[in-house]
């Protein structure tokens, strides 16, 4: 009898696992494959023909002077542009007729044989466009001058298509360059690309496989401009002046949306391992040339194939006397092939059979006018963004006061004397209390997340946690928020795990786990399979519903452009973009708004709110100035808060820095003591219970609102740099702030700023 119960028990655990496994999702069922959007560049006009031409008396823009030589012709011209094409070379010139500049693929006036520049260097410049190939696993750059390769255009009335066929490689592709009103579009289909050699990947053969398209490196490129600029999408942004003699001669190159992890192999964390502080990510697939500021500039946005684009800068006197700015496009990279799962040194070198899957699109934007600057840049771009993505400007006049986020480290998770254990950091009655507190001294715009770190997921997820207070107690802290009108989100992360990899973790394309090291926490995430984003987040919608959640605080979509493995099918990244989307609609579909942690350009149209939103650049040493690209963007269309502020070492300036990017204050707090998540998840977070952050909270506060209270929901139309350590910034109200950081008095307009302060006119 005990025998037939044991028997029938182990049948019911069985039964009961299963239908669990069937509840979550079975990580075999759910099939890989989703469209990635397709790109409507043709729907899109950024400079509008309808627009009024700057003229300031016509002639051609400071270092743009040559007249067009012989060997272009032209081939296609509207109100605003003419194309002209070096059909020897690809390369191309764009008069504007607004200004009379114009702007070539390489500078037509430079005599390369005079400046000794090599044969292959040489025709590099010349070359409209280049590759990258790899000869077996050697890489190397192929040009068309220098392969000599057979090139044959068609004619349109906008423009042409050269099918470019690099005979020596077995590698060939179209290449389309349109007008489109005020813009130059350069379109590389995918369906074009063939590497035709019928022995590629037979063994004994000399393979040679596409690795990059680099189109026009030299577009725009200059020796020197006395008051011009290239515009880097460095973190915030960055600026780097076109001189003479250059600040520093090197070089950036940075991915666009951060590096594929797919591809990278994961460094070993080690207690002796110097940690680097990594460059600040590049969200904004855009970069500006300003050859004249108020006159001649131009906006460059990877448009088609951001997820596998790359920003390049070059300073003229390394490898030319010229500035470059450009983006490169990986279509495909060697990995390490692990040949034993014991021992991951057993490798070989290896490549994903077939390119990535993406149509280059290139956006040219030719700037005039005031627009010639870093803010033309930026409001170019989400002149952009409103028509590819319908972004909205917010309503004005809602509030009056200066909101502040605060994020609550909820639950956490240490290792045990029985195991794994919960560390709960903040119950809900504390947070409610805190928050009450905080409320009492008249922070009457608060938004306020829970974090919780739940360890059946090993994931920040929603759950209802007897040990902070139950079902009961968030119900009390929910009402509580709702009555008092405080903003209330749950921060979730569908795309990572912590410690240990899940049922949902992403393999690389050798099939070992997708795994990045997380060097502020010292800790490994396992990235998931973005096609699991969206179950996951349909999974939990009963319950947010059920507990009066309404919005998220998402992160960790920053990582969701990688390349892997799934089962036979390789996942791209435009693919891992379009699952995050599919996710974020989900959501704002069953009418949840989605705050976003660090978000890419991409995901800007999700955001009701905008976390951790960058106020620095990478700071390197040839960086002349950083600048607010993403501000620009993004002001009087959604609410910027800052990374959290629990930790600056220098407040002064760092309250000035938030002023002049409009970007609200950020804190994370603990009901408990620090010392209890210091083995956690939130071992960076060293400082963190209110009695010891009042008072920095308050001076955050009452600084930053002394100032933004003036310009809430308006618009930064205008960011100047008047002087070394002074900006002013302009807003669509009429307000201005000016800023001064310098250690000594300012004075502007009969305005005197102190040291360190700022004055709104």
């Amino acid at each position: 009898m005990v025998k037939r119960w044991l028997k029938y028990g182990i049948v019911l655990l069985i039964a009961a696992a299963f239908g669990v496994n069937y509840l979550i999702g079975d990580s075999q069922k759910v099939e890989y494959g989703i469209a990635a959007a397709q790109n409507d560049y043709k729907d899109i006009i950024v400079n509008d023909a309808q627009q009024t031409c700057f003229n300031s008396g016509g002639g051609a823009a400071a270092g743009s002077a040559a007249p067009i030589p012989a060997a272009f012709r032209k081939v296609a011209g509207n109100e605003k542009l003419e194309l002209y094409l070096e059909e020897k070379t690809a390369a191309i010139a764009v008069k504007d007729k607004c200004n009379g500049s114009t702007w070539f693929s390489y500078d037509v006036s430079t005599d390369t044989k005079g400046n000794k520049y090599s044969n292959e260097v040489a025709a590099y410049i010349k070359s409209g466009i280049s590759i990258v190939t790899y000869n077996k696993f050697t890489s190397g750059r192929r040009t068309i001058l220098g392969d000599h390769a057979k090139l044959t255009y068609q004619y349109r009335d906008e423009g042409f298509t050269a099918t470019i066929d690099f005979t020596k490689a077995k590698i060939k592709f179209d290449l389309v360059v349109a007008l489109q009103e005020g813009d130059l579009i350069i379109h590389v289909p995918r369906n074009s690309i063939k590497e035709y050699n019928p022995k590629l990947g037979k063994p004994g053969n000399n393979d040679i496989r596409l690795s990059e398209i680099i189109p026009y490196p030299f577009f725009g490129s200059v020796t020197h401009e006395e008051n011009g600029y290239i515009v880097l999408p460095d973190g915030t942004g960055a600026i780097v002046k076109l001189r003479e003699t250059p600040k520093y001669a090197t070089g950036y190159s940075a991915p666009v949306y951060g590096p594929d992890p797919g591809y990278e192999d994961t460094p070993e964390f080690t207690p002796r391992r110097t940690v680097v502080k990594p460059l600040e990510r590049i969200t904004l697939p855009i970069y500006g040339i300003i050859h004249e500021e108020g006159r001649s500039g131009l906006l460059v946005i990877a448009e088609g194939g951001a997820g596998y684009a790359n920003y390049n800068y070059v300073s003229r006197d390394l490898q030319t006397k010229f500035y470059q700015s450009y983006f490169t496009y990986t279509y495909r990279t060697q990995y390490a092939q692990v040949q034993s799962r014991t021992n991951q040194d057993q490798s070989v070198l290896s490549f994903q059979e077939e390119p990535n899957r993406f149509d280059l699109v290139q956006r040219y934007v030719f700037l005039e006018g005031s627009k010639s600057s870093y803010v033309g840049v930026a409001k170019g771009f989400r002149n952009f963004l409103v028509q590819q993505d319908g972004l909205l400007k917010q309503a004005k006049g809602g509030r009056d006061k200066v909101p502040m986020k605060i994020d609550f480290v909820n639950n956490e998770v240490a290792m045990g004397t029985l195991g794994v254990e919960n560390i709960p950091a903040t119950t809900y009655k504390q947070a409610q209390k805190l928050v009450s507190e905080l409320k009492e001294k008249g922070y009457s715009e608060l938004s306020v997340s829970f974090k919780m770190f739940v360890k059946d997921e090993w994931a920040y997820r929603f759950t209802m946690m007897n040990q902070l207070g139950g079902s009961k107690a968030f119900k009390e802290a929910m009402d509580y928020f709702s009555a008092n009108g405080i903003k209330f989100s749950q921060y979730v992360d569908y795309a990572r795990s912590w410690y240990e990899k899940t049922k949902y973790t992403a393999s690389k394309l050798n099939r070992l786990d997708v795994n990045v090291l997380n060097e502020n926490k010292a800790e490994y995430n396992y990235l998931n399979n973005p096609k699991y984003y969206s179950l996951l987040a349909e999974r939990d919608l009963e319950a947010f519903k059920k507990n009066q959640i309404g919005e998220l605080a998402l992160d960790g979509f920053g990582n969701s452009p990688f390349t892997h493995y799934d089962h036979g099918t390789v996942g791209y990244a435009n693919e891992g973009m379009a699952y995050t989307e599919k996710t974020l609609k989900v959501l704002n579909d069953n009418g949840m708004k989605t705050g976003l942690y660090l978000p890419d350009a991409y995901l800007f149209k999700y955001a009701s709110a905008y976390y951790d939103t960058p106020v620095i650049s990478s700071n390197l040493i040839f960086i002349d100035a950083t600048v607010p690209l993403v501000p620009l963007v993004l002001s009087g269309y959604v609410d910027m808060y800052s990374p959290y502020m629990n930790f600056s070492s220098n407040d002064t300036e760092a309250i000035l820095k938030l002023i002049e990017f409009g970007v609200f204050p950020s804190f994370v707090l603990t009901g408990e003591s620090t010392y209890e998540i210091k083995r956690t998840g939130s071992s960076d977070v060293y400082v963190s219970q209110l009695k010891d952050l009042e008072e920095r909270i308050d001076n955050y506060h009452t600084v930053v609102s002394e100032a933004l209270n003036n310009v809430l929901d308006s618009e930064m139309i205008n960011h100047m740099i008047i002087d070394d350590g002074v900006v002013l910034v302009e807003y669509d109200n009429g307000r201005k702030i000016v800023i001064n950081y310098k250690d000594m008095e300012y004075r502007f307009q009969e305005v005197r700023i102190k040291s360190k302060g700022f004055v709104i006119l």
